[in-house]
């Protein structure tokens, strides 16, 4: 195994142990939100990326449009998602977040930024250069990833959608980017 590989391993495991830190974590508003996972995914991808078709939902989920009109249904109950005429065709129907629903996105997404704030808080101001260049660089990354990841497979949904970055979580002391919502 090279150095490299070592090094992977090491921050591989590090961050694991850091995920089962937060996850510890009973506060997290996902315990308490009672959604199933098809749920979860559905208000995700409309957090992400805004309005869309139930028949959207349909092909990026990979289930039958029955299913998905029964998520979308049982979702509309609980006032997190409402439906719409679609302007361009009064024929579909969109389902976009009420503000319940983007609420509780909004909450479950940014769930450990107080108290990664405060482990932050926690390192003197050399560590937090080391930190913020750490966090940099995989961001970085993680673009470049998505940007190779979506060119593969051709054009993404998210940009088919909507075209945007996804939101930034208020409080979170990102800076939104130019294009994004």
């Amino acid at each position: 195994m090279t150095q490299r590989d070592e090094l992977i391993d090491q921050i591989m495991a590090t961050h694991r142990r850091l995920q089962l830190l937060f996850a510890s974590d009973r506060s997290d508003p996902l315990f308490d939100a009672q959604l199933t996972v098809s749920q979860l995914k559905i208000l995700l991808l409309l957090y992400l990326h805004g309005s869309t078709s139930g028949q959207e939902l349909s092909q990026v989920l990979g289930v039958r449009m029955a299913t998905v009109t029964g998520i979308v249904d049982r979702l509309v109950a609980h006032r997190l998602v409402g439906r719409r005429e679609d302007p361009q065709d009064r024929r579909v129907r969109r389902v976009e977040l009420t503000g319940d629903g983007r609420d509780l996105i909004d909450r479950i997404v940014t769930a450990g930024t107080e108290r990664h704030a405060r482990l932050l808080a926690r390192l003197d101001t050399d560590e937090l250069r080391t930190v913020a260049a750490a966090v940099r660089l995989l961001v970085d990354a993680a673009e470049a990833d998505l940007a190779e990841t979506d060119g593969a497979a051709g054009p993404s949904w998210a940009a088919g959608v909507c075209g945007t970055a996804p939101p930034v979580p208020p409080g979170s002391g990102q800076v939104e980017r130019a294009g994004g919502e």
